[in-house]
């Protein structure tokens, strides 16, 4: 265990490197060990899983913003934008950042979560949270032990009952809610708590990418007693996190106070956080440029405005692109005609100049792909999705074929899409003029437009997509299959949802891999979805920040019980 000034740092140790890419195999679950720490008390557990070797030992590097020789500093308000109000207060019900970031991420804890220390979010990544330890003592069973008197912010215990009931409530949420993730948990046949700190969950299957589910802010642990009281974990938002909910100001702002009867002593360093709700890009540029912000995200933040950023603020920022989950795609409404006919939905695709789309949109901040992420553990290669219509170049002669083809000579289109996605929308609209296809932009906040689409009342959207982790069950499951609730093109095909069966059982990487790849191409085909490129994650930071790094993911890293500010 990594010590520094006077605190133990978590720190996870590798598990065994055959299990590496993010799949999670039967004896895989759990063979690894992990140990985590706080102020006064230093926790271990090493996993462990019948019939299966245990881990190698190999402490992973530490990773840190700080010089090694500067403390640690309390006090201060972490200060971020958001181009909007959240759609809802509970983020178990919600599909943005603009959820997690202020709602769920500080507030919350997860069983396990990815290690905010280490820049990925890989399986390899993962470490405790509320679990000090899990292992998997047969093939269709998890048991994780809780890290024992764990307050809620009201006060009360955390106990395996609560962890039982907010998991049973996403797999099977009360009428009139809505659980965007709740297949990725379809495995699970029923959970069991022997005792208060002991979590048994018990699947119908094999399930290779559970924990790297769990490992997202998305599954947050609320209260089992306010989910029976309301029903959900907002409004109330009382969790177990580094920050409780203090103010919210519709179209103004959301306060978070410092916890501090947080169960890791001595965090947070940080009194509080605040986020300030900027729907303008240009307005929320010069507030960052004046030092409103001290971490800034946008998708449209490009390299010449991180240049500007850089100059104007006097080097007061720095600033990154990460490789990320995010991906930008148009939904095409099949409950509507002509979308119901893949040969329209073919010519959207063939419409979209990707090489064009990244180069304006994103000033080369984004890469070509489908559904998984380019060059992560499960993609298929670049040469292999170029095969299909649009993802190697526009071919708009083909394209007029073949709407010509499915009875189509013009088209108008109700395309409605979040005000920040503005750029992208208006892209898409220019690319598909070209082909015949009249678009009418509708810009609204996140509130306004997703019920729009998850209602299917549209034609198009240009949209951003962002998943929680790269895994194939968090990805199809919430997109593709027919269940799955961001599937708002309404295509559904047995065939992929027999292939997504197939994939999520299979605990070998290779075998597993090949699965996925054969599921990705066939939702390719189909035209499901056009993603015309994967988005690289634009950030700025302000120098003072400490101890911060930025994921892959808009849902992990964001708790910041240990990130404080120099100055």
């Amino acid at each position: 265990m990594h010590e520094e000034d006077g605190y133990q740092t978590r720190r996870a140790i590798s598990r065994r490197r055959a299990l590496r890419g993010g799949a999670l195999g039967v004896a895989g679950l759990a063979a690894f060990a992990l140990a985590c720490g706080n102020d006064d008390k230093k926790e271990q557990g090493a996993a462990t899983t019948t019939g299966a070797a245990t881990a190698t030992g190999g402490q992973a590097g530490a990773a840190t913003a700080a010089p090694s020789a500067e403390q640690p500093k309390y006090g201060g308000i972490l200060n971020q934008r958001l181009p909007n109000d959240p759609d809802r207060m509970d983020a178990h019900q919600s599909t943005t950042y603009v959820t997690v970031w202020p709602f769920a991420a500080p507030i919350f804890n997860q069983l396990v979560q990815f290690d905010p220390d280490k820049p990925g979010d890989k399986f390899e990544d993962i470490t405790a949270d509320l679990a000090t330890k899990w292992e998997q003592p047969d093939g269709q069973t998890v048991r994780f032990t809780l890290k024992p008197g764990v307050k809620f912010h009201d006060g009360g215990i955390l106990t395996s009952e609560d962890v039982k009931a907010q998991l049973e409530w996403i797999i099977t949420p009360p009428q009139g809610k809505v659980s965007p993730r709740r297949q990725a948990l379809a495995a699970i046949d029923k959970i069991e708590t022997p005792d208060a700190t002991t979590v048994l969950i018990k699947l119908k299957r094999p399930n290779p990418s559970l924990l790297m589910n769990l490992a997202s802010h998305y599954f947050g642990i609320g209260s089992a007693k306010d989910l029976k009281e309301n029903g959900e974990i907002g409004p109330k938002l009382i969790g177990t996190g580094p920050f409780k909910l203090k103010a919210y100001e519709r179209g103004n702002f959301i306060e978070l106070a410092k916890n501090p009867e947080y169960h890791m002593q001595g965090r947070p360093y940080l009194d509080g956080m605040k986020f300030f709700m900027v729907r303008d890009y240009t307005s929320a540029l010069t507030n960052l440029i004046g030092g409103q912000y001290h971490l800034f995200y946008e998708s449209v933040f490009t390299p010449s405005d991180q240049e500007r950023v850089k100059k104007e603020s006097g080097g007061k920022f720095e600033a990154e692109a990460v490789p990320s989950t995010l991906r930008s795609p148009v939904f095409m409404n099949a409950r509507r005609k002509p979308y119901d006919d893949v040969r329209v939905r073919q010519a959207i695709s063939l419409a979209i100049d990707r090489d064009a789309a990244i180069k304006v949109v994103k000033e080369g901040f984004g890469r070509r792909g489908g559904y998984m992420q380019p060059g992560g553990a499960w993609a298929i290669s670049e040469a292999d999705l170029k095969k299909f219509d649009g993802y190697d170049k526009p071919d708009l002669t083909k394209a007029k074929q073949l709407l010509q083809a499915a009875g189509v000579t013009s088209l108008k289109a109700a395309m409605p899409t979040r005000t920040d996605f503005k750029p992208f929308a208006e892209l898409i609209k220019d690319q598909l003029a070209k082909i015949g296809i009249d678009v009418t932009i509708d810009l609204s906040d996140t509130a306004t437009a997703q019920p729009k689409l998850q209602n299917g009342d549209f034609d198009v959207s240009a949209w951003l997509i962002g998943l929680n982790v790269d895994d194939p069950d968090a990805t199809f499951a919430e997109v593709s299959t027919s269940n799955a609730v961001r599937n708002w093109s309404a295509v559904k095909d047995p065939k992929i949802d027999e292939l997504y069966d197939k994939q999520s059982v299979i605990t070998d990487t290779a075998e597993r891999k090949k699965a996925v790849q054969e599921l990705e191409k066939l939702a390719l085909e189909r035209f499901q979805i056009v993603t015309a490129f994967f988005d690289d994650l634009p950030f700025a930071r302000a120098k003072t920040v400490r101890n911060f790094k930025f994921h892959s993911s808009l849902y992990t890293s964001r708790r910041m019980e240990s990130v404080w500010l120099a100055g």
